[in-house]
């Protein structure tokens, strides 16, 4: 999934052949089943977890770090992974570059979704260093932290039209003229 969202940064035809790949693998009716059961595992799972956590009497930043981003990516998770499938099955849009980037360049909503996705991914690498750390603690773990908003800022730039200007094809300019104060 990183990868493909790190092909943004070459553009659409880039991100749209990376993305291809990996649809032949997650995009098979049991593997998406599979994939989907998973998050829905990983969300209950995780706010049991986020419920052990606040309930410790003593917290060090690292468990703060590990609270906030696992709150943050079970929003995130059902939020993304829900509009995704009902964009896909329902509305009939792909879910490529181009859907991804419409939030990213249309105004007013390119606001939020830049925020929403940068503190995903910041979200994500700080989770996976809290657990890295509860394991065995570095150095580098602190340092590390700052990975997350310079992968989430590169996303959203790549998408953004930074790098290649992304021009909506018309079908999603429709669709995102359907959203509350888009103008496409």
């Amino acid at each position: 999934h990183f990868v493909t969202h790190f092909s943004s940064l070459g553009g659409a035809s880039l991100h749209t052949q990376t993305l291809g790949w990996g649809r032949l693998l997650y995009q098979f009716p049991l593997i998406e089943i599979g994939l989907i059961s998973a998050f829905a595992a990983q969300v209950v799972i995780g706010i049991r977890l986020l419920a052990a956590i606040r309930k410790r009497l003593r917290k060090d930043r690292w468990h703060w770090v590990q609270f906030a981003s696992g709150c943050y990516l079970a929003y995130f998770i059902v939020q993304h992974t829900a509009a995704a499938l009902i964009t896909r099955l329902f509305v009939g849009l792909d879910t490529n570059f181009y859907w991804i980037a419409g939030t990213l360049t249309l105004e007013p909503i390119k606001y939020y979704f830049a925020v929403y996705y940068t503190l995903a991914v910041i979200a994500f690498v700080s989770h996976l260093l809290a657990a890295l750390h509860f394991r065995k603690p570095r150095r580098w773990h602190t340092p590390a932290l700052a990975l997350g908003p310079v992968v989430g800022a590169a996303f959203v730039l790549g998408y953004g039209g930074v790098f290649e200007t992304a021009t909506l094809p018309l079908e999603y300019r429709d669709y995102f003229a359907s959203f509350p104060g888009v103008k496409s």
